[in-house]
């Protein structure tokens, strides 16, 4: 296993259209960003800071489709699902590469974006980031041996409910399907689906606000 820390311009970061909201969050001290799935224009992240940003000031942000605060063990975090500029097919969906994220760090320029895989898969993600026009840096390729993608924190049943229900819209607003619809698609009642949801993201926001992270 490798680890790679690729860096994201805040030039790369405004022709994605999250510019403007990093800075938001940049004010509010950021110190780090969880991408729980991103898929086309669309990405769930989870966004932890020192302070308490104000609530008119996400709300003013048009690419915040919508978010909640999720405070954790004296952390400051925001669930929020983000609109950004779409790369097409260029760039995969994390769970369906061999590569995972690690996470999200900020920098005085940008963002630094640290992902785990083999050197091969490291090297095929660094080229779609290219062929979707983004110039990223590799800043750093090491040895890694320590936990993975954040998504372990949940069980393989509570990972495919929850992404089936990201796949399905069921995170967007409005919501583009109910626990019935990704339910009937996994064969699973209504309210298992809602136990799965809740114990997925109650053990992945505690994996990513937990000490060291």
């Amino acid at each position: 296993m490798r680890e790679a820390t690729i860096h994201l311009s805040d030039a790369e970061l405004a022709d994605l259209g999250i510019g403007a909201l990093v800075s938001v969050f940049r004010r509010a001290g950021l110190r780090r960003v969880s991408e729980l799935q991103c898929r086309g224009s669309g990405c769930l992240l989870v966004v932890t800071v020192e302070d308490a940003v104000a609530e008119d000031r996400l709300d003013a942000r048009s690419e915040v489709e919508w978010w909640e605060r999720i405070d954790d063990r004296g952390s400051v975090a925001y669930l929020c699902k983000v609109a950004v500029s779409d790369v097409g097919d260029a760039v995969e969906p994390y769970h369906e590469t061999d590569v995972a994220q690690r996470g999200i760090d900020p920098t005085e320029e940008g963002l630094d974006v640290t992902i785990l895989g083999s050197h091969e898969a490291i090297g095929e993600r660094v080229r779609e980031y290219e062929a979707a026009g983004a110039d990223v840096l590799l800043r750093a390729m090491s040895d890694y041996e320590g936990p993975d993608d954040p998504l372990d924190a949940a069980t393989p049943r509570q990972r495919e409910v929850l992404r089936a229900a990201f796949d399905r819209g069921y995170f967007d607003v409005p919501r583009g399907a109910t626990t019935e619809e990704v339910g009937d698609a996994l064969g699973l009642d209504p309210s298992t689906v809602r136990e799965h949801l809740q114990r997925a993201q109650r053990n992945v926001f505690a994996a990513l606000l937990s000490d060291g992270r």
